[in-house]
């Protein structure tokens, strides 16, 4: 009897246990089910400006977005790509409790640290990586406008609900009934913030009268459109600096850094130090790789081998031996041109008195479509029939040929506008949009039935052309144009068929 009650006992236990085993791994299953179907908050400690500090990293989510919004001791890093807080005694504890009921705070990821690379392995080790554009946001147009004496800085949108509320409940905006539009509330010192909660959202355009020489606001608004990962690397602001302190062009400016930004981020895995360590071999094998997946022009790689060059002159505190980088070959490509009776059929079909004096300037006066969105009432030389344009590419100024035929037409829209700054405005003011000018092109070919491939910059090259065959010397087509070298201006030479034409093909001499 008693040996059956032990037996029993241990029956007992052993059902027991094996039930509360079955419970616990139940109850783990429910938790860990319920931590996944919640966003993740991932914490990882970084050093930023010889500062510890913890960053924080998620997928795209409202709430959380909304939460960092809502405390101003959560910054944004364009260095790092994410949100960031300084790092004391109770920051961890501080973010797990701000985040409890919204998002699940991972600390797996506390303490990563990239892996060292030695240099030898750099290029080998890389593996390719392409950047990625964020598609189907709204775009939100910033633009200045004065109230009651005050330059202020707004725009107009409307939003749907979600988020009108989170506009509304931002702090950093209000809006005007009466103007119909957003006016940014927030303090000067405050809109690299306010245009971070923006971007975020939506895409933010400039209108052409509001220029940005904050570099730290204007590379937020050039990286807005990429899609940043984990290992995302923005371009330093030093690089940036020494570009608008040599006095290069804002074009200039956002061209070096686009392919700066590409080269960054071609190599994942690899940190800014490992990257400023690169020699020639490294950056001919990005051009390589880059070429054979993407086939970008000659053009192109040139521009990508300049900026990468003066890249690491300025961070590499190095200077790269141009001979020692592979270029490709130039294609020899020559320019498109509109003949005179295309010229004639395109401006003749244009009703709009702006439009049609904007394209005829262009083609009369050979403008760079830059240099004609820029030119001021005062530019216009009458009495000597010139055009002054100023700070063209390479920012210098010159002098072209105001034709009468353009000033007829510039008079005609003067009698239905008066723009206040510009000789062309928008409708709202402010230079006229250069994406307009290119929409007006080709409504404009296809009503005049027009098949030439060709540009608005083709009416420049028209231009140059048609006075080498009217005769005009090199010297001064190269002193309309611009151009810094004749041999610029030589191609023309090649495009022109006005002496060509003369020329008796052998196969005209045989009767067939």
């Amino acid at each position: 009897m008693i040996q059956f009650i032990s037996v029993y006992k241990r029956l007992y236990l052993l059902i027991h246990r094996l039930l509360v085993c079955h419970l616990f791994s139940f109850a783990k299953r429910t938790i860990m089910d319920q931590v996944k179907n919640i966003p993740h908050l991932f914490l990882n400690r970084v050093t930023l400006d010889g500062e510890h500090c913890i960053k924080l990293y998620f997928y795209n989510n409202e709430d959380i977005k909304k939460r960092i919004s809502q405390n101003e001791w959560i910054r944004y890093s364009m260095e790092l790509g994410a949100w960031y807080a300084v790092e004391y005694s109770n920051t961890i504890a501080l973010l797990q409790d701000l985040f409890e009921d919204v998002a699940y705070v991972n600390l797996s990821k506390l303490d990563w640290k990239r892996l060292e690379i030695s240099q030898k392995n750099i290029g080998a080790m890389s593996s390719w990586k392409e950047l990625y554009l964020r598609k189907g946001f709204e775009v939100i147009t910033l633009f200045p406008y004065l109230m009651e004496g005050r330059s202020l800085i707004g725009f107009k949108h409307h939003f749907d609900k979600k988020h009108y509320i989170d506009v509304r409940e931002s702090g950093y905006f209000v809006y005007h009934r009466a103007n119909r539009l957003w006016e940014i509330t927030a303090k000067e010192g405050r809109l690299y913030d306010v245009l971070v909660f923006l971007t975020d959202r939506f895409k933010v355009k400039l209108n052409a009268d509001l220029s940005i020489s904050d570099l730290k606001i204007k590379r937020l608004l050039l990286e807005q459109s990429y899609i940043k990962g984990f290992d995302y690397k923005s371009c330093p602001l030093e690089f940036l600096t020494y570009l608008q302190s040599s006095n290069y062009s804002d074009q200039t400016l956002v061209t070096y850094h686009n392919l700066v930004v590409r080269f960054l981020n071609a190599f994942k895995g690899k940190s800014l130090e490992d990257l400023n360590h690169f020699g020639i071999s490294e950056i001919n094998q990005y051009h390589e790789i880059w070429i054979q997946r993407s086939a970008p022009g000659p053009s192109v790689i040139n521009q990508s081998v300049n900026a990468i060059k003066m890249y690491y002159k300025v961070m590499g505190k190095k200077t790269l031996m141009l001979e020692q980088v592979t270029r490709p070959m130039r294609n020899k490509v020559l320019p498109s041109v509109y003949s005179r009776e295309e010229v004639q059929g395109i401006v003749g079909q244009i009703a709009n008195s702006k439009h049609k004096a904007i394209l005829f300037l262009i083609y009369s006066a050979g403008l760079r479509i830059s240099e004609v969105i820029n030119l001021r009432k005062e530019d216009l030389l009458r009495d000597r029939s010139l055009l002054f344009v100023r700070k063209s590419k390479g920012r210098k100024d010159r002098y072209t040929k105001l034709a009468d035929n353009a000033i007829q037409l510039i008079d005609a829209y003067l009698k239905e506008n008066v723009p206040k700054c510009y000789l062309f405005e928008g409708q709202y003011g402010g230079r006229y949009s250069a994406t307009s000018i290119r929409n007006v092109l080709h409504e404009a070919k296809h009503k005049a039935g027009v098949t030439t491939q060709g540009s608005v910059h083709t009416l420049r090259h028209s231009f140059a052309t048609h006075l080498l065959e009217n005769g005009t010397d090199l010297r001064y087509i190269q002193e309309l144009m611009g151009h810094e070298s004749t041999r610029t201006t030589e191609i023309y030479t090649h495009v022109s068929n006005h002496n060509l034409s003369k020329i008796v093909s052998p196969g005209d001499l045989i009767k067939i």
